[in-house]
């Protein structure tokens, strides 16, 4: 295995400073990037890695892996709304050419970072080939209720939300509307994997099948039994590096 470099990582959106970070092995073959979806207040599940220890799992296969945190999240200041983390992940994908300047770019999305993607994708963000792991096709349950919706992200994900969200959310929510999978996902003209498990309890896995209709050039993978955080599983993660070492045209590796 070949040197790997950790390297911490900020960009600038909307006048703040984000944080995220890299693993960078000496000669990358290409660069992926990590999207996280809405945090969990609850404690870690055994056996689950966090975005660095993933992204490192993905350097010793030899990709450039960066992780980024959107606003709000762990390191990141600012106040959640949807269309923010849109900017903020068009601001990693520019930060992340310049890791392996030349290679392919994957995105790998995991939930509510699916919509993010594949918007930010749609606008003209930077990328190859994506991966969507469990994510949302619409946001129908913040279009029913949105103050429940506001409540959610607030006590449930501990995001912090902008003066005045929580007592009058209908602005706010109404931005989910335009940052759904399955409308965003028309225009996105790249290979996509659609990934998703038949036991989630948090998106049920029809949202996977509204997802694929819909995609241009989407490979739909339905995972018998899998639960919904997809990417702590190493066979999934050494299924989606097979998918992509494919559609990108990538020498195989073995599995880190």
């Amino acid at each position: 295995m070949s040197k790997l470099v950790e390297q911490a990582l900020t960009v600038e959106c909307d006048g703040l400073q984000l944080a995220g970070g890299a693993w960078i092995p000496a000669e990358p073959r290409a660069t992926v990037v990590l999207l996280h979806g809405m945090p969990s207040q609850m404690p870690p599940a055994p056996g689950s890695v966090d975005y660095p220890g993933l992204a490192r799992s993905w350097a010793e296969r030899g990709w450039a892996a960066l992780w980024a945190d959107m606003r709000s999240v762990r390191g990141s200041p600012g106040f959640f709304s949807i269309e923010g983390w849109v900017r903020d992940a068009l601001a990693w994908l520019g930060a992340a050419q310049a890791l392996s300047p030349g290679k392919p770019l994957a995105v790998i999305a995991t939930s509510a970072g699916g919509p993010v993607a594949a918007e930010a994708i749609r606008r003209g963000g930077p990328a190859d080939a994506l991966v969507l792991l469990a994510a949302p096709a619409g946001w129908e349950d913040f279009a029913d209720d949105a103050h429940d919706g506001a409540r959610r992200v607030l006590f449930g994900s501990g995001l912090a939300l902008g003066p005045g969200v929580l007592e009058d959310p209908a602005v706010w929510a109404a931005e989910f509307g335009g940052v759904a999978t399955e409308r965003s996902i028309e225009e996105v003209v790249i290979p996509t994997l659609v990934m998703h498990g038949t036991a989630d309890t948090v998106v049920p896995v029809g949202h996977a099948h509204r997802i694929a209709a819909r995609a241009p050039r989407a490979e739909l993978s339905i995972l018998e039994g899998a639960e919904h955080n997809l990417r702590h599983d190493p066979a999934v993660m050494d299924s989606v590096a097979g998918w992509l070492e494919q559609v990108l045209d990538l020498p195989a590796t073995g599995a880190s």
